[in-house]
């Protein structure tokens, strides 16, 4: 099954979906991480598509919606993700999120509660709060603005991603999803980014400010938040102080460690996160 390419005009912006049908059945929302594209749940969206109307959006800044100047904030993702609700009269929707897709979840639900009736938090980072990691974010940020924009072609881009070690446990159907829906192809024959390096370099920059325990009182929707097992920076478990005051603060929040995985947990181990997900939904 392949999804359709639409789009819907919402807080300004043209926002690009694949809608992968089953119009008769619960929404159920798909938001991508900082950088990657609507295309790198195909795995997973095929799977849900069979009990869910299934929507899968490029965030803004990212794949084929539009690329603003400025407004590449999370609460601007949030307030997308209410408006895209509210011009396509999706009504109550369940989401399913992958790191700021899930931020971005959790402070649409703290604004609006009633809009969000249940969503799967995949490794969405809670423990970084203002003024205790923006150093990190912002050399992360100035790393990104160096990166390369423009391939000779697909299969060079992708064999380049390929080998880098943050890409090399991806299963092999995601990797290939997310790398044709990460570039366009061009006039002189080679493909580049769809997503600036610019925008994803701001997104960390404001991360590095953003205080999501201010949100979390808020929230009213059911949470299942799935949690990877590595070390670093964004590492968290069940004892993280962000992870226990979101359950301290959301009702019905649920925390899963799964024992497997990086911060790219979605897309290392799509079917373990997919029976988490049919089994939280049903």
């Amino acid at each position: 099954m392949q999804p359709s390419h639409r789009y819907v005009a919402a807080n300004g912006l043209n926002h690009h979906y694949l809608d992968w049908g089953n119009p008769a059945a619960p929404v159920l929302l798909l938001l991508h991480g900082t950088g990657h594209c609507a295309q790198v749940w195909n795995y997973t969206a095929r799977d849900l598509s069979s009990r869910f109307h299934v929507m899968a959006f490029d965030q803004r800044g990212h794949g084929e919606s539009d690329k603003p100047a400025e407004g590449l904030t999370f609460q601007a993702l949030a307030r997308d993700l209410l408006e895209i609700i509210r011009e396509l009269g999706l009504g109550l929707v369940d989401v399913v999120g992958h790191s700021s897709g899930g931020l971005a979840t959790l402070i649409a639900d703290s604004w609006e509660p009633g809009t969000i009736r249940r969503a799967v938090l995949a490794e969405v980072v809670i423990k970084r709060t203002e003024g205790t990691s923006g150093p990190d974010l912002f050399e992360v940020a100035a790393r990104t603005r160096g990166k390369r924009t423009a391939w000779d072609s697909r299969d060079t881009l992708f064999d380049s991603y390929r080998q880098r070690n943050a890409y090399l446990p991806w299963h092999e159907n995601v990797f290939t999803d997310f790398i044709n829906g990460l570039v366009r192809d061009r006039a002189d024959g080679k493909v580049e980014l769809k997503c600036p390096p610019e925008v994803e370099a701001r997104f960390y920059e404001d991360r590095a400010s953003l205080n999501m325990l201010s949100y979390l009182g808020g929230c009213s929707a059911r949470y299942l938040l799935l949690l990877g097992s590595y070390s670093g920076p964004q590492a968290q478990t069940t004892e993280s102080a962000g992870v226990r005051r979101f359950l301290e603060s959301v009702p019905s929040a649920l925390v899963k460690p799964l024992g497997v995985g990086t911060h790219f947990l979605p897309m290392e181990y799509p079917d373990l996160v997919l029976r988490e997900i049919n089994a939280f939904l049903d």
